[in-house]
């Protein structure tokens, strides 16, 4: 999934707002800076008559409080860059799947919302696919292993799916993919890459083979007018029919 996807938050637009504030505030810090010292350069005599110093008292408790003002704008700015940066960094990881690096099911759920519009829904493609050996796997060899395998099948597929369409974890053992303008040709071609991939790791073996089920709803075929419809036919295709990738 693209990053922009899962960058955007509220906390974004809290934290412009903050930045927004503190230049307003700085500008208007150096407008009354200015202005004070066009009023003492332009009626110095004035200001001479209530203090015998080169510089009234009054302007040197401006200035220092001017300049203490400015210290802790700077300071709000370096507090409010690292606090943003820190931000960023959480709310990435509240969309990221921790054991494969892929989006998470949340953002899963926003990404099949995404493709409610007319547009992206008319020839979107969705593929649901799970690893079929996992609980063998995992029963034989330990969570271990099985946490490995669901790894390593999560790499091949973020790999394949950048030149096709958006990929995620939906969770435990279900990986979903969502391809724009995707007919059975570019269906077909999605499947040999990712199949190949998988012949290729397989072979290699370095570990427990990858064997995936899957299954797959184009709506350039089916014709549904929610996402969640072409969603939700994917799933009983996969508990029904299940397609094999290995």
């Amino acid at each position: 999934m693209k990053p922009e996807f899962y960058d955007k938050s509220k906390r974004v637009n809290i934290y412009n707002t903050i930045y927004i504030y503190k230049v307003i505030s700085l500008v208007i810090l150096v407008i009354l800076t200015a202005v004070l010292g066009i009023l003492f350069h332009t009626n110095k005599d004035l200001y001479h008559q209530l203090s015998d110093a080169s510089t009234p008292a009054f302007f040197v408790v401006v200035a220092l409080s001017l300049v203490i003002f400015v210290i802790f704008i700077i300071i709000d700015f370096y507090i409010l860059r690292r606090t943003a940066s820190i931000g960023r960094h959480l709310n990435k990881l509240a969309y990221i799947d921790h054991l494969t690096g892929l989006p998470n099911r949340y953002s899963c759920d926003l990404l099949i919302d995404s493709f409610n519009s007319p547009e992206r829904l008319a020839n979107a493609g969705f593929f649901v696919m799970q690893l079929s050996n996992l609980n063998t796997i995992n029963a034989s060899d330990g969570h271990t292993n099985g946490n490995w395998l669901i790894s390593e099948f999560g790499t091949m597929l973020e790999d394949v799916s950048e030149n096709y369409g958006y990929v995620g974890r939906n969770g435990g053992n279900e990986f979903i993919i969502l391809i724009e303008d995707c007919d059975s040709t570019k269906a077909d071609m999605f499947l040999l890459d990712l199949g190949q991939r998988i012949h290729g790791y397989n072979d290699m073996k370095v570990g427990s083979p990858v064997e995936v089920s899957y299954a797959r709803a184009l709506n350039c075929d089916e014709h549904k007018e929610k996402i969640s419809d072409l969603v939700s036919l994917g799933y009983r295709k996969l508990r029904e029919t299940p397609q094999i990738l290995s």
